[in-house]
């Protein structure tokens, strides 16, 4: 049986992402359905969507979900609001190199002239597939370094995590801890789970999330709209979270987070001026990284950006690419 590449729609992605039979790899949580289809209800305006399944000999090589313009086919997303970005592939490494075979003759059939994939991480499905293959097919082909994230391999236990700190890192963290416990009596950490009580905070969030200037600027009527579209499709999927660090009654600070295959994502934060001499933003983080070990998960992705606390608490830096590739 030949090489097919069948035409698909957003809501055909959750029928494959439901199916394990498929065995596909959804390698993040900027990749899973309900990202995308939130992302392409607020942003989507702009582009035409060109979402395709690949087969070869009636074996599903992946998924490439695409929208076009201008000649350029990209990811769906974009990379100010999606950190990782990457098609959904078998995890068999001629599968991939396979994939993109037959992708790439198809895109210069539709009228593409390239193909840019913004955020990929250097596991991403172009690095194993693509540059790595041995029939590697332009060498116009290149990738540049858009951005950095930071991750960290989390520990098995809140002391065993101190310990792997440097020392100067393990006493910032302590005194400010301290700091909190000293001065405040009444003071938690708290998680919300819940699809009602995560939609009921989410305007507290916008609140705490406007005292900081900057990114008061950055939410703007289309973005506010986006990062509600976005948790709530999120928490309806159970993965999207708010920790919440209460101090007095009054909730401080809260991160909101994704939970995805034993990896936390720490999307945004946001805390009340009032308790910044407390350190209320920062551990809000540290809090959430405890909680992350006390459940067991893998690893906290504290994803792109040049924060100085993400490397403070034992973030490891991880370098994020544009790609480009020439079709035409």
């Amino acid at each position: 049986m030949p090489a097919e590449i069948k035409a698909e729609t957003l809501e055909t992605l959750f029928t494959c992402y439901k199916n394990s039979q498929l065995k596909l790899r959804w390698p993040s949580v900027f990749t899973l359905p309900f990202w995308m289809q939130s992302w392409w209800q607020v942003f989507g305006y702009e582009y035409e969507l060109f979402v395709h399944t690949v087969y070869k000999d009636g074996r599903l090589l992946g998924i490439a979900p695409l929208m076009l313009k201008d000649g350029e086919a990209r990811l769906i997303g974009s990379p100010d609001v999606c950190d990782y970005l990457d098609f959904i592939t078998s995890p068999d490494k001629r599968d991939e190199e396979e994939f993109f075979d037959i992708l790439l003759p198809y895109l210069k059939e539709s009228g593409v002239e390239n193909l840019i994939l913004n955020a990929q991480r250097p596991d991403a499905a172009v690095f194993r597939g693509f540059f790595a293959s041995e029939r590697f097919p332009s060498p116009k082909a290149h990738f540049i370094r858009e951005d950095q994230s930071y991750e960290l391999t989390l520990a098995s236990s809140w002391e065993d995590y101190l310990a792997a700190l440097t020392k100067k890192q393990r006493h910032e963290v302590r005194r400010k801890l301290r700091r909190l416990q000293n001065e405040k009596e009444n003071w938690n950490f708290r998680i919300l789970e819940k699809a009602a009580e995560v939609e009921a905070f989410i305007p507290d969030f916008f609140e705490l999330f406007k005292e900081n200037s900057e990114k008061e600027n950055f939410l703007t009527d289309q973005m506010q709209q986006y990062f509600q579209t976005l948790i709530s499709a999120g928490v309806k999927d159970n993965h999207a979270r708010f920790g919440l660090l209460d101090i007095d009654g009054i909730t401080a600070a809260a991160v909101l987070y994704f939970d995805y295959r034993d990896r936390i994502y720490l999307y945004n934060s946001g805390f009340k001026f009032a308790y910044r001499d407390l350190s209320a933003g920062l551990l809000s983080k540290v809090l959430c990284i405890k909680e992350s070990i006390t459940t067991g998960h893998k690893a906290f992705d504290f994803l792109k950006g040049q924060e100085v606390y993400k490397s403070r608490l034992g973030g490891n830096p991880i370098p994020i690419y544009t790609v480009t590739i020439p079709i035409s």
